[in-house]
């Protein structure tokens, strides 16, 4: 695939202003004209990327796509229904280009009364989960058959699903929820176990659940094993005398008080404590690489987790949100949106400043893709970072693209000046 480095592309500002709103949809012929276009598109100033993939989707105002593997699903309001009828479409994504210029037709639809918003999409074995907002409660998650869209169940709550074959579905709310395991294929309970208003939090270790923890702002911490909800670990930790919050990160329990500005670490296997340190305007703890960073302010502090010393400061920095090998992506605010920028895990120095970018969702391990308003002819820039490298590669230019992007993988959505969706996909 051609990839050009950032600095190749001359007329892109480093900027992020919001794109117009897409204007009404219109019919089959320009359907087929945008979408011969984007197949003989080339990016500005560059030879063609010859490796893409793009395809028109019809959709609606209102309506939401989500890549998700080998498929696209797209969620609309329905024609013709009462408020809060929604249609599914699931699509093949192809591996090359489409013989034909028209419109894809869908694997399934189907229809389904669901007040609330989509949000996520899980895949489990043979099903497809929707996460459905709420605005009075936890929300709701809906299983449809992947093969034929048929609703399968639907139960309260947010899923999570482990690449063993666990699925977890949790709910929280003033007075506390539950966290239970159910089976993919029938929703039915195979165990559950109530969780303080705080929820409940995972271990994860290659998106695979080693751990549940449950830590209250009063009462014990538990820990729990994710295969049968059993109890591992309890310990009281007196965190309703911390004034903080609890977080978890390298098999750490961390306390963390931003009004004393102190972190309290205790090891997950005993709950026993490990170091304490002192970090001033500290707000939050994660991981960062092997480390921990402290943001607070327009800095972040690089944590040992081992014994809580200080190993650098990462000055103007909000924090850190990759990682890859020895190298760690940062993000800080800039004067024309956030910029981001390249990091030594070791030492915390700058290698490299990759400008002003919308940073899209992304799983660990997958391709960080970005996008950005271009200036001449409008559109969006589409660059993937390496951050190893410490650069910006363009894939694309998006010339009818309009905004409200989503990826997953090699696969970029966006929505269209038209109104419908475009769909690009990157093979690496």
């Amino acid at each position: 695939m051609t990839v050009i480095d950032l600095g190749e592309v001359r007329d892109e500002p480093e900027r992020e202003a919001p794109p117009p709103r897409p204007p009404r949809a219109v019919g089959r012929p320009l359907r087929v004209a945008l979408a011969l276009a984007f197949l003989l598109a080339t990016v500005a100033a560059a030879a063609p990327v010859s490796a893409r993939v793009a395809l028109v989707v019809p959709a609606r105002l209102g309506a939401e796509a989500f890549p998700h593997g080998d498929r696209l699903y797209v969620v609309e309001p329905a024609e013709g229904e009462p408020q809060g009828t929604v249609e599914v479409r699931a699509y093949a994504l192809p591996e090359r280009a489409p013989a034909e210029a028209g419109p894809p037709d869908p694997l399934w639809r189907t229809r389904l009364v669901a007040a609330g918003r989509f949000w996520h999409v899980q895949t489990g074995p043979g099903t497809v989960l929707f996460s459905i907002t709420g605005d009075q409660d936890d929300g709701q998650t809906v299983a449809l058959d992947d093969g034929t869209g048929r609703e399968r169940w639907r139960q309260p709550g947010h899923p999570w699903s482990d690449p063993t074959g666990i699925l977890l579905m949790q709910t929280g709310g003033a007075q506390g929820g539950t966290v239970r395991s159910v089976d993919p294929a029938s929703g039915r309970a195979l165990w559950s176990v109530p969780t303080p208003p705080e929820a409940a939090t995972y271990t994860l270790r290659g998106g695979r659940v080693e751990r549940i923890v449950l830590a209250p702002a009063t009462g014990r911490v538990e820990v729990r094993d994710p295969r049968s909800g059993a109890l591992v670990h309890a310990a009281d930790l007196g965190l309703g005398e911390a004034s903080g919050h609890a977080v978890v990160a390298h098999d750490l329990l961390l306390v963390v008080r931003p009004p004393q500005g102190v972190v309290t670490a205790y090891g997950l296997d005993g709950l026993r404590r490990r170091w304490e340190a002192r970090v001033p305007m500290v707000e939050h703890v994660n991981e960062c690489g092997e480390l921990l960073c402290a943001p607070g302010g327009n800095r972040f502090v690089a944590l040992d987790p081992a014994t809580g010393a200080q190993r650098w400061t990462g000055e103007r920095w909000f924090g850190v949100l990759a990682t890859r090998g020895d190298r760690l992506l940062a993000v800080a605010p800039g004067p024309l949106g956030d910029r981001l920028g390249v990091l030594d895990a070791a030492t915390g120095r700058q290698v490299a400043d990759l400008g002003s970018w919308q940073l899209l969702p992304w799983y660990p391990d997958e391709r960080l893709l970005t996008v950005r308003p271009t200036v001449a002819g409008g559109g969006l820039v589409v660059a993937e970072l390496d951050v190893a490298a410490g650069r910006a590669g363009v894939l694309d230019v998006l010339r009818e693209a309009s905004g409200n992007c989503r990826s997953r993988a090699d696969t970029v959505v966006c929505r269209l000046r038209t109104g419908e969706l475009g769909v690009w996909r990157y093979p690496g």
